[in-house]
């Protein structure tokens, strides 16, 4: 599909290297310019307390990098059985009505919800925790590098639904090009430390910054009702909280 969208032959190998590039020029963008906005040119105001960690940076990037390829890798038969007609992906709203449009995007969003966080939730579940997640957990105060530096396995995993909804019910092209580009700039905003959404509904960066400070809390997506249904959320802003973690890693 990704081929067809670029006027490329339909080939693994252009499949592949499309998503390679896609990906790793969207992430450094945004991960580049969400750090040097947070973390260096307005560090005083939102970062104060922060010291660069050159190594933990390294690291961080090292991952995404083999996170990107290994993701590529996985997914391309997905593109490709896509792009051969085998998949629900359809390219003409008229085709299904408006109607369906709008209520295969929060069908989508209960089938993602739903299977990320069960997914996410078992990852943190002993060897699976210990030989695929942890490189993930490595970065306890994480910064906008570490939003894909995930072992490929794990990357993969966590973004199987939204691979899998194109082959369960019809999805507009749109639809799913927006989500799967989504997730990315999700992940960025998310580990940046900086909260601009404080609706406690919605899986905002300082729910995320708990995750990855106390592990076993917040596995959300986009939302927190599963993680109130299955036990595990943890609000940001609650004083058991405030009192616990410190003010530069959880940015107030």
């Amino acid at each position: 599909m990704l081929s067809e969208l670029l006027g490329l032959p339909t080939h693994p190998l252009t499949t592949f290297f499309g998503l390679v590039v896609g990906g790793m020029t969207l992430f450094a963008t945004l991960s580049t310019l969400s750090y040097f906005y947070f973390f260096v040119w307005r560090k005083d105001r939102y970062h104060p307390t922060y010291e660069p960690n050159p190594p933990e940076l390294r690291r961080a990037v090292g991952w995404s990098v083999v996170s990107l390829l290994g993701n590529a890798f996985l997914t391309t038969p997905f593109h490709l059985a896509i792009a051969y007609g085998y998949s629900k992906v359809y390219y003409d709203v008229s085709d299904h009505g408006w109607p369906w449009f709008f209520a295969s995007i929060a069908i989508y969003l209960a089938v993602t919800e739903t299977m990320i966080y069960w997914v996410h939730r078992a990852l943190h579940w002993g060897p699976l925790y210990d030989y695929i997640h942890k490189p993930h957990h490595d970065f306890k105060t994480p910064t906008s590098f570490v939003g894909v530096a995930f072992n490929p396995l794990d990357s993969f995993a966590q973004g199987l639904a939204h691979h899998l909804c194109v082959f369960l019910f019809p999805v507009h092209v749109g639809v799913y090009l927006v989500f799967v580009t989504f997730v990315t700039i999700w992940a960025v905003m998310i580990h940046d430390r900086v909260s601009f959404v404080r609706w406690k509904g919605i899986n905002y960066t300082g729910h995320h910054t708990l995750h990855h400070w106390y592990s076993d809390f917040n596995y959300g997506q986009f939302f927190t009702l599963w993680d109130r249904i299955g036990g595990t959320y943890k609000d940001p802003e609650s004083g058991e909280v405030l009192a616990d973690v410190p003010a530069g890693v959880l940015r107030r």
